[in-house]
């Protein structure tokens, strides 16, 4: 529709708003706007010999209709290096054909820009004409598998691991800053269909069913269509002392072999003070190819309490695959991780504490990295404010960088 030329500017963009609002039933601007996921993380290390800082931020944004409408939509923000994001905030022209400067710096650019992009698509069917059936179609970033991300839909905390993310892999996995461990084994992430049956609170069974585009990253598959057709069973066990997920998937590459994935998190609680997190998987793994200890996943946490003290030791095995993508030069690394704090954010008190990280590459020599750590945590109205510095003992003997402090606010409902 076009309006007459003789309509005020600001009159057309009214009568522009009007139309729109028409077009929509009204009903549907009833739908909750909400911001599950805000995170912004800032590091600063030593970067040739000058302090610098690198940042990252993360949202998500979520269009929800509820049971109404079973309808959930939502948008991501990912800034790998906000630093970089911003000194490229304008657009400049190259004349002529890029040379090897200019191109590096294009790469550069497209690596580190600051995107506000489709994440998830969801319409949601719930108890599917009055059975325990609940049947979900879904487009993006889905499910993380093996994190005990699906105890959320039965108003459970997911009992996962917070050795995870930026605080821990600041320059990401192999390089990429795009991509960091997240406390999962396999993420569910395309476009398909998601069914679960809820016979019981106890014990859940599901299916998902759906193209995985996580394989368009992997380099070995890049030349292919689109197709990578996948296919996930799941089962949730959730009781008093123990929740458990349990997962096997396989997916057809094609013209290639296909490949399985596969794993198991388990978290079991005492309630003496004593909790224990395993974590143990395949992430990737071509039929009939080379399988060695490098594929697999491994994490376990033993967690005490004894009054307002308490001690988290993590063990974590670095996998070859993670996300359907090699790990480069992070295959075969081990970390050992000791965590002593006082307080809880979750009791409303600050958090403070020491951690000591240890990491390895066990097939390597001379490959050691020595971190202490203090830490504190502190819940402000709605966010939670992280300060940790990392000192490196190991500097007056190998040299590296001596000190890095990072500063993170996440969202903490």
């Amino acid at each position: 529709m076009k309006l007459p030329c003789g309509f005020p500017r600001r009159t057309k963009t009214l009568l522009y708003a009007l139309i729109a609002f028409a077009a929509f039933p009204p009903g549907l601007f009833g739908a909750d706007f909400s911001v599950p996921r805000l995170e912004f993380a800032s590091r600063g290390f030593d970067a040739g010999g000058k302090f610098a800082f690198s940042s990252s931020a993360q949202a998500d944004f979520a269009v929800d209709g509820g049971y109404k409408y079973g309808i959930l939509l939502g948008l991501g923000l990912e800034i790998p290096n906000l630093e970089k994001a911003l000194s490229y905030g304008r657009l400049d022209f190259f004349s002529g054909a890029p040379g090897a400067g200019e191109y590096n710096e294009i790469v550069d650019r497209l690596n580190n820009q600051a995107v506000l992009s489709f994440r998830l698509f969801e319409a949601r069917a719930r108890e599917l004409f009055g059975s325990p059936l609940d049947l979900s179609f879904f487009a993006g970033h889905y499910r993380n598998l093996g994190a005990g991300d699906g105890f959320a839909d039965l108003g459970e905390d997911p009992p996962g691991t917070s050795y995870q993310g930026f605080f821990y892999f600041p320059e990401g996995i192999g390089g990429d800053p795009s991509r960091r461990y997240d406390g999962g084994i396999h993420r569910v992430f395309g476009t398909g269909f998601a069914a679960s049956l809820r016979l019981s609170d106890i014990l859940i069974p599901g299916i998902f069913l759906y193209q995985d585009m996580s394989y368009h990253r992997n380099s070995d598959y890049r030349d292919s269509a689109p197709g990578f057709f996948t296919g996930d069973l799941t089962l949730l066990l959730n009781t008093e002392k123990i929740q458990a997920e349990f997962f096997a998937g396989v997916s057809y590459l094609q013209k290639y072999r296909p490949a399985l994935h596969g794993g198991i998190m388990a978290f079991f609680s005492s309630g003496t003070g004593f909790d224990f997190l395993f974590q143990a998987g395949l992430p990737y793994w071509s039929i009939g190819g080379e399988l060695t200890l490098n594929h697999f996943y491994f994490l376990l946490e033993p967690r005490l309490r004894f009054g307002g003290t308490s001690l988290h030791l993590t063990f974590f095995f670095h996998p070859l695959y993670y996300q359907n993508v090699k790990t480069g030069s992070e295959q075969g690394k081990a970390d050992v991780n000791a965590k002593l704090f006082f307080g809880g954010i979750q009791a409303g008190s600050p958090e403070w504490g020491l951690e000591a990280t240890m990491r390895a590459a066990i097939q390597k020599e001379k490959n050691f990295e020595l971190w202490l750590s203090p830490f504190a945590g502190v819940l402000i109205d709605s966010l939670r404010w992280d300060f940790k510095l990392r000192l490196n003992p190991l500097y007056f003997f190998e040299g590296g960088t001596l000190i890095e402090a990072f500063i993170g606010i996440r969202t903490a409902y």
